[in-house]
């Protein structure tokens, strides 16, 4: 069956608006790099790069940095470059180099947690503002998920996916109880939420639930 004519006219009007293009660089090759990449968009209206470094803190920042410049000078540049990154145990120079670097590129946003990631996770099941260890955390989201938790798992993210709003709301509360504190005091803190919150807002069918509503 031919498409239809409000189909064709669609990617037409697809094909002819600036294609927005989005980068994610996250430390990690798995847990978070393999998160992030599952939310759902539109491929002929956002090109969303999402990218496991194995890099940490300011050496990370500095990758991005790189990326941006380089999209820049090639007439591509990206609307965000969103950088996932622990503070975990890193020495305090590199973890507030990675903010200093990041000052003169207002597309470059930091998306750090303190201790790790993970702390994201145990977000969508209560609240928690009192510091966990990496090794509690993983025990900890076992725990409220029933599976043992293993970072390596590409389908964690349709298992919280029903919770995701009761995360992001926690998120918001621990991020506003932290924002008198320097990063590094913030524990447990995460800013993960702010990403998760945009890459919904891409999400086609989310979208078209919006547009009809």
């Amino acid at each position: 069956m031919p498409p239809s004519k409000a189909h064709t006219r669609g990617r037409k009007a697809a094909q002819t608006r600036p294609l927005r293009r989005i980068l994610i660089l996250c430390e990690d090759t798995k847990s978070s790099r393999d998160y992030l990449a599952a939310f759902p968009h539109d491929r002929e209206l956002v090109e969303i790069e999402c990218i496991g470094t194995g890099r940490n803190t300011d050496s990370l920042m500095e990758s991005a940095i790189e990326r941006a410049q380089s999209a820049r000078s090639q007439g591509r540049p990206y609307e965000r470059v969103w950088v996932v990154f622990d503070k975990d145990d890193w020495p305090m120079q590199n973890f507030n180099r990675a903010f200093d670097l990041a000052r003169s590129w207002n597309e470059v946003t930091a998306c750090w947690s303190n201790e790790c990631f993970e702390i994201w996770y145990l977000l969508h099941f209560h609240y928690r503002d009192t510091p966990i260890p990496r090794q509690e955390l993983s025990r900890l989201i076992s725990v409220e998920t029933g599976k043992k938790y293993d970072k390596a798992d590409a389908g964690f993210q349709k298992i919280l996916e029903p919770r995701v709003e009761m995360a992001l709301r926690n998120a918001r509360r621990l991020a506003f109880e932290n924002e008198r504190l320097h990063q590094a005091r913030r524990n447990p803190s995460t800013l993960v939420h702010e990403l998760v919150d945009a890459l919904i807002k891409l999400d086609p069918a989310r979208q078209r639930s919006e547009k009809f509503t």
